[in-house]
């Protein structure tokens, strides 16, 4: 508690009440909270009043008036940090991930050669990452010719990471993923795939346990349903059980597919996306791609038109998926040495590069095993 007891004290003269946890040190996690006591679901745990937020209507009107109003939220929030001078947040500060945290584990940090690596769906995001803090990045430079771009980086992922939904009367215009707010002590709250319920109203928020815990325990709350790549790409880790993690098969997929038949997909709205995951051998997209490649037309048709539930073709549609995962395990197994040999970025790096397709090829595996069963 000793690293903390400077943040808490702060915290709770903002008028945070913790009640039966505490901020810790988790083994390999790093920052995180624990039960000091047994709790019980439904319990409030912490209450954070929105007095004590940062979000919109705390950036000072120095800098918000200084920026154009189509700057996001994010943007916004991130040179509101990067400009702060005074000592009022130096206790909150003070437990914020550092720029090596956000080095080792967030792909938008590392070099080029283990970026191109990346699981499909991880890089998407990581181009969409990077147009959207360009676009940030290229309003708040002009304005604020002092600021250097690796300490906005830092504190645009700072907001990236340590957000919450939030939203005011106020806030209503701004598309929905740019609703935020920055909440002490609540931000160390860790993820995992299910967790504590998190509620907010004009006065505050509020945390309450989603199960009992027992003294000692980790307490975690939920970011959404994301997979291991999303959670990779914004956030930095990927989860050792991810109910919701998939693997895309889109690179294997798509090259089998001729313009005729990519066009028909996309007229239809079932062009890409095509995962696995641990539940189902397949989602529907992919059933209806793989069906345009081992079917008649009639039948692909009558299946696409749920007029077929497409019993007489499973055969060789599973037939097909298990030919093609075989093609993604030895192209997994090619990527993780080529992890190997590499000799840039960090350790950590690509060590948790390496981790993230030791996972999809796990997943391969079950599912090639769930279909030859």
């Amino acid at each position: 508690m000793e690293d903390f007891q400077d943040l808490i004290s702060w915290a709770m003269g903002k008028g945070v009440e913790l009640d039966g946890i505490k901020p810790q040190r988790i083994p390999n996690r790093g920052l995180g909270v624990v039960a000091t006591r047994s709790l019980k679901a439904g319990e409030t745990i912490l209450t954070v009043p929105t007095r004590a937020l940062r979000s919109l209507v705390t950036v000072p009107k120095n800098i918000s008036r200084k920026l154009p109003p189509d700057l996001s939220l994010h943007g916004l929030l991130a040179a509101n940090l990067a400009l702060d001078k005074t000592i009022q947040f130096t206790s909150w500060n003070a437990v914020l991930p550092t720029w090596a945290d956000f080095q080792a584990s967030t792909p938008f940090m590392w070099p080029n050669e283990l970026q191109l690596l990346l699981p499909k769906p991880a890089k998407d995001l990581l181009k969409k990452q990077q147009a959207k803090f360009q676009q940030d990045w290229n309003v708040v430079a002009k304005t604020f010719l002092e600021l250097r771009r690796e300490k906005y980086l830092y504190t645009w992922f700072i907001v990236n990471t340590r957000t919450f939904y939030y939203v005011t009367p106020k806030m209503e215009r701004l598309p929905r993923d740019d609703r935020l707010a920055l909440l002490p002590v609540a931000d160390l709250l860790n993820h995992a795939d299910s967790g504590c319920h998190v509620s907010f109203s004009p006065e505050s928020f509020t945390i309450t346990a989603d199960c009992a815990y027992r003294a000692g325990e980790e307490v975690h709350i939920c970011y959404g349903g994301h997979s291991n790549d999303f959670l990779l790409t914004e956030y930095g880790f990927v989860l050792a059980k991810n109910k919701w993690d998939e693997v895309c098969l889109d690179d294997v997929i798509l090259p089998n597919l001729n313009l005729t038949q990519k066009a028909e997909l996309e007229d239809r709205g079932f062009l890409g996306k095509y995962m696995v995951d641990a539940e189902t051998i397949g989602c529907h997209r992919t059933q209806v791609a793989l069906r345009l490649l081992c079917c008649t037309p009639r039948q692909w048709r009558s299946f696409v038109d749920a007029e077929d539930d497409g019993d007489a073709s499973q055969g060789e549609v599973d037939a097909l998926l298990t030919q093609l995962l075989g093609r993604v395990s030895q192209t997994i197994g090619e990527t993780l040495e080529n992890i190997e040999n590499l000799n840039v970025g960090q350790d950590t790096q690509r060590e948790l590069l390496a981790e993230r397709w030791k996972q999809i090829k796990t997943m391969i595996t079950q599912t090639i095993d769930r279909l030859k069963n």
